[in-house]
């Protein structure tokens, strides 16, 4: 009995004066790391990176992942030695498989910027994605944007907001933003402001800059909340001070967005459903889906009408443009112009097929609200346009949406107006409709 006890006391003893070693170690790991960061940055006062380097080359050789992903980084920038991708992915690589999933994080931002390797947004998905399932939860953001935008892989807004919703419970307050932003646009979800609302505040009160800003616009303009100027004032230096740069221009924007608000607080409602039969051609105060229908065998001539934007629900105009479009119809093929009075002019192509007219990779550019000095390039989407005969005029009203080539998503809705100038109509309805154009 006496020698079972001994034995158990001398295993006990054994394992933990390993236990103490091995926290011994990793204490000395640590302060070694800690040195050895300061020895290769420029500036310190321990700088030395030859010193620096060594000490991460036999941490490294000794297993210690921190120190493989300072390596990774080392040859990335080129810290004292030559700069070298692929030694720094191969570092990152060892790195990320003995449990530090940041690495993969690191390499994934090689190969979404094309630094120093081949652009692979395929690989640089794919490395997000370990990042984050290892268990850094800022890659589920970054995973997440290149599933919304397209990005690598098949665009899939109902998967990006899956994985946002992992990376709220990560406790990463950008992918709470990214939530808020879908459900703001309706990306993949019915669009509704409440709920946007509802998670850039979270965001915002997690410290999220953009989280915040987008909180301070909802504010401005309405959108989900009662117009506030004050709160979207606080918001907007807040998130300045945060260092999002497009609160500062949104301060120094003497106009809100939605300067003419139907209400003080849009509320977002579900969409009308597609009208067959336009009876009129009043602009409508929120928007309406047109079906596309054309009842004559051609829409060949010269138009002049308004292009109206609405805001994501479609509940206030935020802006008209003054158009002119020149259609030339041979069979389903349609060329044409597009002139916009302060603005653009491009010469388009579309096919007119049995439920739209499909502008063929028809582009214009323009300066738009958050890009003063950067013109921003938009395609335009399907158009659904109906032709309307009111006492021999012949009028063009249907809905238009821009696809945004820099954001990789749709713009917001429009509808459009038009009336043919050949039209031979009678004096008080050509009044009425110039009147409208010109108002």
């Amino acid at each position: 009995m006496r020698k079972t006890i001994t034995k158990c006391f001398a295993m006990i003893m054994l394992i933990s004066s390993l236990l103490i070693h091995s926290q011994t170690n990793d204490n000395d790991a640590i302060e070694q790391l800690k040195l050895a960061k300061l020895q290769i940055t420029e500036g310190s006062n321990e700088y030395n990176p030859t010193v620096g380097i060594a000490t991460f080359n036999a941490l490294a050789n000794q297993g210690n992942a921190k120190a493989m992903n300072a390596l990774g980084m080392i040859y990335c920038e080129g810290i004292s030695v030559q700069v070298n991708e692929q030694v720094a992915i191969q570092w990152y690589e060892m790195a990320a498989i003995n449990g530090y999933p940041i690495a993969y994080y690191n390499i994934a931002l090689l190969y979404k910027n094309g630094v120093g390797v081949s652009k692979d947004l395929t690989k640089a998905v794919s490395y997000f994605k370990k990042a984050a399932i290892d268990g850094y939860s800022k890659a589920y953001f970054n995973w997440g944007e290149m599933v919304k935008n397209g990005s690598g892989v098949e665009k899939n807004y109902e998967l990006a907001m899956t994985i946002f919703k992992q990376g709220e419970a990560n406790k990463d307050s950008n992918c709470i933003y990214a939530q808020g932003y879908l459900h703001y646009k309706g990306f993949g979800t019915p669009q509704d402001y409440n709920k946007a609302v509802t998670l850039f505040e979270l965001a915002a009160k997690k410290g999220n800059a953009i989280g915040m800003y987008m909180l301070g616009y909802c504010y401005r303009n309405g959108y989900g909340v009662i117009i506030d100027k004050r709160k979207a004032v606080y918001c907007f230096n807040k998130a300045a001070s945060l260092g999002y740069e497009r609160a500062i221009q949104e301060l120094t924007e003497p106009i809100a967005e939605n300067n003419t608000p139907n209400q003080s607080k849009t509320v977002s409602v579900s969409t009308p459903k597609d009208l067959e039969n336009i009876t009129n051609v009043e602009v409508p105060k929120k928007i309406i889906n047109v079906k596309h229908k054309i009842d004559t065998n051609s829409i060949s001539g010269t138009y002049i009408g308004k292009l109206m934007r609405y805001d994501w629900s479609g509940q206030n105009i935020l802006n008209t443009t003054q158009i002119k479009v020149i259609f030339k119809q041979n069979g389903n093929d349609i060329t044409g112009v597009w002139v916009e009075k302060e603005g653009d002019s491009i010469v388009f192509n579309a096919t007119k097929e049995e439920k739209a007219i499909v502008f063929n990779d028809s582009r214009l550019d323009r300066i738009n609200r958050y890009t003063a000095l950067e013109l921003t390039t938009f395609k335009f989407n399907k158009a659904k346009l109906q032709i309307i005969e009111n006492q021999g005029d012949i009028f063009i009203v249907g809905n238009i949406q821009f696809y945004n080539l820099k954001q990789h998503e749709k713009e917001k809705p429009m509808y459009l107006i038009l009336e043919n100038e050949a039209n031979q109509n009678s004096l008080i309805q050509k009044k009425r409709f110039q009147m409208f154009l010109f108002s």
